[in-house]
């Protein structure tokens, strides 16, 4: 191709076309051009559909993510409502002795009150784009930023768990600590949900093997009547409201993004 147009150059200057030779020369040049723009267009087009590839394939990933998180969401839901359960059955045991618990019984509505769950985030996909640069070559940055806002306040979560933990070793333990603990036995973890997770079984059925032969009087109505464990009860159940109304905006919060990216990925697949 270009001995092709070198030889018609060649022609017209040798027939001192000289006129005819610059228009030609202004048309390759054009010619040139427009095959650069062209070739710069498909490079273009190429780049974008890569992004656009990696930007759908981020937003199938944080869906895996959000689902997770769901779940999670819902253990925690049904674990912190079982709390409540459990506290204000003791609640009311305390503002009306004449229901006068028996030891055992009250034992199984206090076990559950010592376990916790696990601080877990499913935000994988999220931090490696994050942490990649990628975030500056997708497109929706609408979802982007409800979820930079969704992760950032996972610290809510992070805060009512700590602070769930807190009042079990700052209030709970020591208050209990004045009674003794021979209540336990096999059948205290029934209301136990964690125990599963904690793998407590045999702890509560080797407690139960071991007899004990004290005969111990425990008034456990007095116990019951002492101010501290009642303000116990009470600020224990204040927090897991708490955490009821932020588990319940954040599986809203859940909701809407899954809609958005749910959305998004199947107007582009069009």
């Amino acid at each position: 191709m270009l001995k092709f147009f070198r030889r018609i150059r060649s022609k017209m200057l040798s027939k001192n076309q000289i006129a005819k030779y610059f228009y030609y020369a202004f048309g390759e040049i054009i010619l040139v051009v427009i095959g650069i723009l062209i070739a710069l267009q498909i490079n273009n087009w190429n780049e974008q559909n890569k992004n656009s590839e990696a930007e759908l394939s981020f937003y199938q990933d944080v869906l895996v993510d959000l689902e997770n998180d769901e779940q999670n969401i819902h253990k925690l839901t049904v674990f912190y409502q079982n709390r409540i359960d459990q506290l204000g059955w003791l609640l009311d045991a305390v503002r009306n002795p004449k229901t006068n618990p028996d030891i055992i019984e009250f034992g199984k509505h206090v076990e559950p009150l010592y376990y916790n769950l696990d601080d877990v985030q499913y935000a994988s996909s999220f931090e490696a784009a994050k942490s990649s640069g990628a975030f500056s070559i997708f497109k929706n940055k609408e979802i982007l930023k409800n979820l930079t806002q969704f992760y950032s306040e996972y610290g809510s979560i992070q805060g009512i768990l700590r602070a769930t933990l807190d009042i079990i070793n700052d209030q709970l333990e020591p208050i209990m600590s004045t009674i003794p603990e021979n209540y336990l036995e096999a059948e205290s973890s029934e209301l136990v949900l964690a125990k599963i997770d904690y793998n407590n079984e045999d702890f509560y059925n080797y407690l139960d093997q071991i007899g004990d032969s004290r005969d111990l009087k425990i008034d456990l109505s007095a116990f019951l009547q002492k101010p501290e464990f009642e303000n116990y009860l009470i600020g224990d159940l204040g927090r897991c409201f708490n955490g009821m109304r932020v588990f319940s905006n954040r599986l809203k919060t859940i909701q809407i993004i899954k809609s958005q990216i749910t959305t998004y990925l199947s107007d582009s697949s069009i």
